[in-house]
């Protein structure tokens, strides 16, 4: 029997991924947390069963599924904003967009559920289309598209109808 080895070669190498396709993954992962911040910025920490990226041209999406978990910690306070969905999209531009069974619950037990929500990573903001419940202790609204900051305190909702227990 003969072995051999030779010295590597000192040229830097990437990848070949010119055989993956639209629509394959460029890189897999099970069971991740990941953490997006910027300097001074609030931060957003994701997990999720099993994560994808996904590659056309030289954009690149992040695709978050089999229970989906981010916390939504706020810049200037000690709010934080609990998101669950069944899976998940992070664009490039750092947006994120939930769907099925979304959930946002906010440290002042507000809980927000929807099919849908998009997360302004630039405003800080949520935004939806879809029908939307928030329950409160003493309320539920209900509607049609909304529009809020992360933490449920500040919102809009554009087509909307609700309940609340009044006291006599």
């Amino acid at each position: 029997m003969i072995i051999a080895c030779t010295a590597p070669d000192n040229q830097q190498r990437t990848a070949e991924i010119s055989y993956v396709g639209e629509h394959t993954p460029v890189q897999e992962s099970w069971d991740i947390t990941l953490t997006m911040d910027k300097k001074g910025e609030s931060r957003l920490e994701l997990s999720a069963g099993h994560f994808a990226e996904f590659r056309n041209g030289t954009v690149s999406s992040r695709h978050l599924d089999k229970g989906v978990r981010a916390v939504i910690h706020s810049s200037t306070s000690a709010d934080i904003t609990i998101l669950t969905a069944e899976r998940a999209i992070i664009h490039p531009n750092g947006d994120l967009e939930a769907f099925g069974n979304v959930m946002l619950t906010s440290s002042d037990s507000t809980v927000l559920k929807s099919q849908y929500i998009r997360r302004s990573a630039e405003k800080k903001q949520l935004w939806t289309d879809r029908f939307i419940t928030i329950e409160k202790p003493d309320q539920t609204i209900r509607g049609y598209g909304l529009e809020s900051d992360d933490h449920l305190t500040n919102y809009t909702i554009f087509k909307a109808s609700g309940e609340a227990e009044l006291q006599q």
